[in-house]
């Protein structure tokens, strides 16, 4: 495997073990797990079996993913940190930091592939 697939692969992997330690603290120390933890679950499952039939869909969807973590409605850790922030009158929607932080690795990582992958071929009339 050549080192610029193993690259894309990492944000996904930083999330699979945040999700699997998430499940784990979840069943063994008898948190609750909320709709966000589910959705961010069914997600990663989803995202697993995407891998093995399109590497380009999946890199999309791990996106995706991230981008539904980032504005809170998918959970990969068990406590749900969340910030927002105000300016004057004007408040900013609740997200949370460590999904940003990773969706921002991803997109320095992937930006490139994705822009490739999925570019429009132009027609020359």
């Amino acid at each position: 495997m050549h080192i610029k697939k193993i690259i894309r692969y990492i944000p996904f992997i930083i999330l699979l073990v945040f999700t699997l330690i998430t499940w784990y603290d979840i069943v063994a120390v008898t948190h609750v797990a909320r709709v966000r933890h589910l959705t961010g679950g069914i997600l990663v499952l989803i995202n697993i079996f995407t891998y093995f039939f399109s590497m380009r869909i999946g890199v999309l969807i791990t996106g995706i993913t991230l981008l539904l973590s980032t504005i809170n409605l998918a959970a990969f850790t068990t406590p749900i940190i969340t910030k927002q922030f105000w300016v004057g009158s004007l408040m900013f929607p609740i997200f949370q930091p460590i999904a940003l932080l990773l969706l921002m690795v991803f997109l320095v990582l992937n930006s490139k592939y994705l822009s490739n992958a999925f570019k429009r071929e132009r027609k020359v009339v």
